[in-house]
C-alpha cells in the first residue's frame, strides 16, 4: 500500500479530477480523506499500486492546474506489519447495554 498526500486549491471539480486519475486506471481507493489545510485543501489516498503506476499518478496529479503539491510515501504500519489505516474495531455488541437494561428500555 502506498499513501499519497495531495494539496490543492478547492476550485470546482479539482477533487474529482484527482480521484478520477486513479479510477480511470481501475485502481481501488480503499481510503480517501479530504480536509481543509490552511489556504488550500489536502487529500490523503491509500492505494495499492506498483512503481510505474505511482509515477503515472503523480504526473497526472501534477498536471492538474489547482494541485499545489503531491507527495507519495509508504503507508503507516504497526509492529505486526498491519496497516494502521484499517485498524480493527470492536464488535458492536461490546458497546451495547446489558440485557437487563435493554429489556427496561423496551
Amino acid at each position: 500500500m502506498q499513501a499519497f498526500h495531495i494539496h490543492y486549491r478547492n476550485s470546482q471539480g479539482t477533487l474529482m479530477r484527482i480521484l478520477t486519475a486513479a479510477s480511470r486506471r481501475g485502481i481501488d481507493t480503499p481510503y480517501v480523506h479530504a480536509v481543509p489545510s490552511g489556504y488550500a485543501y489536502s487529500v490523503t489516498l491509500l492505494l495499492d499500486v506498483n512503481p510505474k503506476q505511482t509515477g503515472q499518478l503523480c504526473r497526472d496529479w501534477r498536471a492538474i492546474v489547482d494541485v499545489v503539491n503531491v507527495r507519495a510515501g509508504a503507508a503507516e504500519t504497526d509492529n505486526a506489519g498491519s496497516s494502521l489505516w484499517f485498524a480493527p474495531h470492536p464488535p458492536a455488541s461490546v458497546n451495547a447495554p446489558p440485557a437487563a437494561a435493554r429489556s427496561a428500555i423496551a
